[in-house]
């Protein structure tokens, strides 16, 4: 660990550690959704407030209820799988600048920070967990396995409480953590998508619902997802310091969130929602159906 943290370059790592020990030690979770709160309009604001901040106090009955039958109230909570997917992208755009370690251990930190402002939910400590080990591996130089990284993590989620074997989130929190690792090269909109994919025969089993609009919403409005948290999180932060240039910046995101808010009550207006459940002959297929396209994929 040592000679590590010699290869890192002190300027580098300086402005990380700067960041982590302001945002663990001086900020709240309400003082951020506040400034939101004073720098948008209130439907818009509590979009936002969810989507970074994991708030959903601030969006209204009739708009949450048009993301439930869209099939985009994931992004209005932290999940797991939206964390790996945000932090993710995070770390791997970070290490076109300042390089793969120093991204990794920087962008590390200020998703530890962010979880530790959000709370520490079961969903979320097994993606931090996911995500350790993945770039973890990466650090030491080593080629990571992903089977013996779903068997430890699982493994060690298990020991700790068996009940998690009968925990949907646990099962969400590991296909979403597989679809990330087999897709790790791309964006993070074909990420998201890629998630999705993978979570929804889990979902059908668990809650028997599957929205025929969630395709079409999804394709809409993923795209926006890693844009408008990225805004939120640093306009939330500014706005600590300085409320005019917070608000400044949050207000680059009206027009994208105003277009959110369209596409969720237009195709929240038409229904769509199926009532269907995969079985589990269904389920075997439908991983198979992925893995044969993952796999020929990598072979071209």
């Amino acid at each position: 660990m040592k000679k590590l943290w010699i290869r890192l370059k002190y300027k580098e790592v300086v402005p990380f550690i700067l960041v982590w020990v302001l945002m663990y030690k001086f900020i709240e979770r309400s003082d951020l959704i506040e400034v939101i709160e004073r720098s948008l309009p209130s439907r818009e604001a509590g979009l936002m407030s969810g989507m970074v901040w994991g708030e959903k106090g601030g969006i209204k009955g009739d708009l949450y209820k048009s993301l439930i039958n869209t099939g985009l109230v994931h992004i209005v909570v932290v999940s797991g799988a939206n964390l790996m997917i945000v932090g993710k992208s995070l770390i791997e755009n970070l290490a076109k600048f300042v390089g793969r370690k120093t991204a990794i251990i920087g962008g590390g930190g200020l998703i530890l920070t962010y979880v530790n402002l959000v709370g520490w939910q079961i969903p979320v400590i097994r993606a931090v967990l996911f995500l350790g080990i993945y770039y973890w591996a990466q650090i030491l130089g080593r080629r990571f396995k992903i089977g013996r990284a779903i068997f430890l993590v699982g493994l060690v989620m298990i020991l700790a409480d068996f009940g998690v074997l009968g925990d949907v989130s646990f099962w969400l929190s590991m296909v979403a953590f597989v679809a990330v690792v087999l897709n790790q090269d791309a964006g993070v909109f074909r990420n998201t998508v890629w998630v999705s994919l993978f979570v929804l025969p889990i979902l059908s089993i668990s809650f028997g619902t599957i929205s025929l609009l969630t395709p079409i919403t999804n394709f809409g409005a993923l795209f926006l997802v890693e844009i408008l948290t990225i805004i939120g999180f640093i306009g939330s932060l500014i706005g600590l310091l300085w409320q005019g240039l917070g608000g400044v910046v949050l207000a680059t995101s009206y027009p994208l969130l105003r277009y959110l808010i369209e596409i969720v009550e237009r195709a929240g207006s038409l229904g769509g929602v199926l009532n269907f459940q995969f079985n589990w002959w269904m389920l075997a297929g439908w991983y198979l159906v992925l893995g044969t396209y993952w796999y020929e994929k990598k072979k071209i």
